[in-house]
C-alpha cells in the first residue's frame, strides 16, 4: 500500500504473516556485545518520586478530610439521588472513603522510603 503526500508516493507500512522467529539481538545486528538495560539519569528517577510522592500524599488527605467538611454534606450534584445521598452521609461510609485516603498516604510515603536508584 502507498500514500501520497503533497505529490510523493510514500511507502507505507503493511501487515504481513507472523514472524515465530525472535528478533535478533544487539551483537547480531553490529558485532557488538549487547549492552546491559539503560536507565533514566537518576536525577530524572528522583524527580519523578517526589512528583508521585506528592501526589499520592495531596490525593490522600484530600479523600480523608473531603467526606467531613460541608461540602460533602451540602453537596448539590447529589439532590437528585436522595438514596445516595443518604448513603453517603452515614458516617461508616465517611469512615470507609477516609480510610481510602489513609492508604493512598501510606503508599506514597511508603515508596519513598523504600526507593532504591536504578544503575
Amino acid at each position: 500500500m502507498r500514500l501520497r503526500i503533497k505529490g510523493r508516493i510514500e511507502p507505507t507500512m503493511e501487515a504481513g504473516p507472523l514472524k515465530t522467529s525472535q528478533p535478533p539481538t544487539p551483537e547480531q545486528n553490529s558485532g557488538q556485545p549487547a549492552s546491559p538495560s539503560t536507565h533514566p539519569p537518576v536525577w530524572a528517577q528522583r524527580l519523578l518520586l517526589v512528583i508521585e510522592v506528592a501526589i499520592a500524599v495531596w490525593a490522600g488527605m484530600l479523600v480523608m478530610v473531603l467526606p467531613w467538611t460541608r461540602l460533602w454534606t451540602e453537596n448539590p450534584l447529589l439532590s437528585a439521588w436522595p438514596a445516595l445521598k443518604f448513603v453517603l452521609d452515614q458516617t461508616f461510609v465517611r469512615g470507609m472513603i477516609s480510610g481510602v485516603g489513609l492508604v493512598d498516604v501510606w503508599m506514597g510515603i511508603s515508596d519513598a522510603v523504600h526507593y532504591r536508584d536504578l544503575r
